[in-house]
């Protein structure tokens, strides 16, 4: 369900705590001080789209991703059958009905559903306002991947330095982790196998698994495990295994 359109202003956006950066965009890109907030995060897409410079489309997606935190949906659900821009920022559910390879940006204030597998690296960025839906998962290199619902896929794995979360839980078949990659679940890892290689992390409050796993310098961290536990190397297992 989306509301109707929120008009922003600079008051507005300062009383929800918003950076001295964007409250600065928001005035020089908006001298009448008022946008609707469909409006401004287009612009952000934009901007975003084309910049080639690493430090500008950083911070205008952190602009977005606020905005999105912050401010409830006002669209309705966008649907792509496949994925041709780079830059997907939308102020509501997103339904791709393909797969995603490679550097994307897509911010959603909703689910973000994704028909095929995922593929990205280098500094691509999903944030899901809601659940994150796929056939399987995978981040490398410095991607992040963040939903504040669920993760449901078949597979997930994190390469490189990426990291994938979810602020509820990580529904999988299989969660692996290696190099100095992260992957977190607030509440819950629910998956048949979990394994952590390298200088990984793996945590969650609750890790429910046939099989637990870690190698080399790797951690797997819960509150409770319920699960068989293997550790090699110098790897560690924290949490009370019921």
């Amino acid at each position: 369900m989306h509301e109707k359109e929120i008009f922003l202003s600079l008051d507005i956006l300062a009383k929800m705590g918003a950076s001295e950066k964007l409250l600065e965009f928001f005035k020089k890109k908006y001298p009448n001080d008022s946008a609707p907030i469909s409006e401004v995060l287009s612009d952000l897409q934009k901007v975003v789209s084309t910049t080639t410079e690493y430090i500008v489309y950083s911070d205008y997606i952190g602009y977005a991703g606020w905005l999105i935190l912050h401010f409830p949906p006002t669209q309705e659900t966008l649907v792509l059958n496949e994925l041709t821009e780079k830059v997907i920022i939308h102020n509501g559910n997103i339904d791709i009905k393909s797969g995603i390879y490679g550097e994307r940006f897509i911010i959603g204030n909703g689910d973000v559903n994704i028909k095929g597998g995922v593929y990205v690296a280098s500094y691509a960025y999903i944030l899901a306002n809601g659940n994150i839906n796929a056939i399987k998962i995978t981040a490398d290199h410095h991607a992040k991947i963040s939903a504040k619902g669920n993760i449901d896929v078949k597979n997930i794995t994190a390469y490189g330095e990426a990291a994938i979360s979810a602020a509820e839980t990580i529904d999988a078949k299989n969660v692996k982790a290696y190099d100095h990659s992260g992957i977190l679940a607030n509440k819950t890892i629910d998956a048949k196998n979990v394994k952590a290689y390298g200088d990984t992390r793996i945590s969650a409050g609750t890790i429910d698994a046939k099989n637990v796993k870690a190698y080399d310098h790797s951690g797997i961290l819960a509150v409770t495990i319920d699960a068989k536990i293997s550790v090699n190397g110098q790897a560690r297992i924290h949490g009370e295994v019921i």
